[in-house]
């Protein structure tokens, strides 16, 4: 079955020549609909190679005005500890009048961990949680499950591999109850797997967007995959289609800072029942695919 994905015409969306300001990367950025506006959460990376988190926002998800400031996210305690704190990769979840976001965390000499944060206008971030390392690529569910909040996340190897688990939260602070996404094996999804999107709910199940690699001759290659699990217990999978949704195959996806990588942080339901999924390409600028949740969750069914 062909991949329902379509991408934009006018990719990239978003490229360092077209900040407000001198950068070296925009990319991976977390997504989520805010006062009717599409709204993203865009990595940049300055030419001292420092990561900044930067507010997006569009009517038609499409053409973005970039806010030149910064969001205000005060480091922690933790994060005072580490020799150099690098934050990346926003997810987006809204719950209530919440919005909480979870995020990489590369904390030296640590490794990589997971840090939790919330907002409400988008300006000021106030931290929540963190996990121990080694852990990457949460998400947060929209809803509770079973009484208890519930994210995705992805442990890491000590040789870099890493798949996708599920956990519980009582209070956004204790995870526990773990247990592993048990998604099929695929030439595509050798070595990594992570969640990227935020689930979205659907009469066959939890429909999550993700990402997969897969080791090469020469480079480490990016995939997008999707797959559907269930709505009580999402560690079980309904349907995931050995096929993958999209790979690196233009220009700007397999040329940049990481070749041939495509990477999604979020994707928005728009008015007109569209959905825009949003990725970052080669570690460099960022992109847009069009499709929508019913053709998502035919192809996890039919492919």
């Amino acid at each position: 079955m062909k991949s329902p994905l379509v991408r934009c015409a006018k990719n990239p969306i978003l490229t360092p020549a077209m900040m407000p300001f001198d950068c070296y990367t925009v990319m991976n950025a977390g997504a989520t609909r805010f006062e009717g506006d599409v709204l993203l959460l865009l990595r940049v990376e300055t030419r001292e190679r420092k990561t900044q988190f930067h507010v997006a926002r569009s009517r038609n998800g499409i053409d973005f005005e970039v806010n030149p400031e910064p969001i205000c996210y005060p480091l922690t305690e933790l994060d005072r500890l580490g020799t150099r704190p690098h934050r990346f990769d926003m997810r987006i979840t809204r719950m209530g009048e919440v919005y909480y976001v979870f995020h990489a965390n590369w904390l030296d000499p640590w490794g990589s961990l997971i840090n939790l944060a919330k907002t409400t206008d988008f300006v000021n971030f106030e931290p929540v949680s963190h996990s121990v390392p080694a852990n990457r690529n949460a998400v947060l569910f929209p809803e509770k499950i079973n009484g208890c909040y519930a994210r995705l996340e992805r442990p890491q190897n000590i040789d870099g591999r890493g798949a996708i688990w599920y956990s519980e939260s009582p209070d956004l602070e204790f995870w526990g109850r773990s247990m592993p996404v048990m998604l099929p094996a695929t030439d595509w999804a050798q070595f990594k797997q992570g969640a990227g999107c935020v689930p979205v709910r659907t009469p066959h199940g939890w429909l999550e967007i993700y990402h997969a690699t897969a080791m090469t001759a020469s480079t480490e290659n990016y995939y997008l995959g999707a797959c559907l699990l269930d709505l009580d217990e999402p560690w079980k999978v309904v349907a995931a289609p050995k096929s993958f949704l999209l790979a690196a195959e233009e220009l700007y996806e397999c040329v940049g800072q990481t070749p041939n990588v495509v990477f999604t942080g979020g994707g928005c339901e728009m008015d007109d029942g569209s959905y825009f999924l949003y990725y970052g390409a080669a570690d460099t600028r960022m992109c847009m695919a069009r499709t929508t949740i019913s053709e998502l969750v035919d192809f996890c069914l039919e492919a």
